[in-house]
């Protein structure tokens, strides 16, 4: 999901892509841009459009999915004259700020610790043990690639997971990644099914301890608007902590939005998120919470992999400034 060598081709579609004119004289709408497709990890935002936690503000949600980043979608409708956040990985925005020149913000943090984990079908003490084919989404390869380190195209191939685990099941690879609340409930159930032993290895084990699901905006955004950016934040952190207060409640909710959904899915989702998203740090700070040495990590193990060419200020890359007030319970 970032800005890659793709970047042109993404652009090219950019242009061709329209927006409807924001109202003269009436108060513009506010877009936010989810990373994928509604599910419960992206409840809040959702949930706070439905309950009107946003208050007066004209917020819309917009689902996400494989094709363009959230980043260039934000970037297109701030350019076409809206209001828009966005949410994506810290690594795809810290890319984008050095590699591409776009100054995005982020203003909060949905996740505090990362949801994504390796599971292998043999057990991991080392990441010199990851070799061959590792299962991996286009644009979620950067832990990967940090967890090895330098020279890791040595050691593994990335194969296009796609939207399921079923190659791995199989064992076309020995390596995939897994979302807690998504493909390792998937893993988890699958593999019990079939009588088979395979093996979690949490990212933290090699030293990369980042998070996840940031809310991010443009810099230009966060200046003119201060005001919208925090009524966003407050009610994107009110809206996940009423889904985790009424999660059957939710799913009715987000079900009128994606047909799709399983109950039984979403509500296993339920508790992984809460432990994503509900910390020591939260429960005294607020959901959301900027966590600065987390920033301070995921720059330090991309310049050290060699993914980027210097080490950025990321103080820049992020403000304090929007406390969501949010308390969970």
């Amino acid at each position: 999901m970032l800005i890659s060598k793709r970047t042109l081709l993404y652009f090219g579609l950019l242009l061709v892509v329209t927006f409807p004119s924001p109202l003269i004289g009436q108060e513009k709408e506010i877009l936010v841009h989810e990373a994928w497709s509604v599910h419960m990890e992206s409840a809040g935002g959702w949930i706070a459009a439905d309950n009107g936690f946003y208050g007066k503000l004209k917020v819309k949600e917009i689902q996400g999915g494989p094709g363009l980043s959230p980043i260039q979608k934000v970037v297109d409708a701030v350019k076409a004259g809206y209001i828009a956040l966005g949410n994506d990985y810290p690594e795809n925005i810290i890319k984008v700020r050095e590699k591409e020149g776009i100054v995005l913000v982020a203003v909060s943090v949905d996740f505090q610790t990362s949801a994504m984990r390796i599971i292998s079908h043999q057990p991991i003490k080392s990441s010199k043990e990851i070799r061959g084919g590792f299962g991996i989404w286009p644009g979620y390869d950067t832990k990967a690639k940090c967890a090895v380190g330098k020279g890791w195209e040595k050691q593994f191939t990335i194969q296009n997971q796609g939207e399921d685990i079923k190659p791995w099941l199989v064992r076309n690879w020995l390596f995939a990644s897994a979302m807690t609340y998504n493909e390792l409930i998937t893993a988890q159930r699958e593999m019990k099914k079939m009588g088979t032993t395979f093996y979690t290895i949490d990212y933290k084990y090699f030293g990369i301890d980042w998070m996840d699901n940031i809310l991010f905006t443009t810099e230009e955004i966060v200046r003119k608007y201060p005001d919208i950016v925090q009524a966003v934040v407050t009610g994107r952190y009110k809206g996940f902590r009423w889904a985790y207060e009424n999660p059957k409640e939710t799913f009715e909710i987000l079900k009128k939005i994606n047909e799709g959904l399983d109950f039984v899915h979403e509500m296993d989702a339920v508790a992984p998120i809460k432990a994503l998203m509900i910390t020591p740090e939260t429960r005294k700070y607020g959901l959301g919470y900027i966590f600065p040495k987390k920033w301070g990590n995921v720059a330090r193990d991309m310049f050290k992999a060699g993914l980027l060419e210097k080490m950025p200020d990321v103080k820049e890359v992020y403000t304090e400034k929007f406390p969501s007030g949010v308390m969970p319970k």
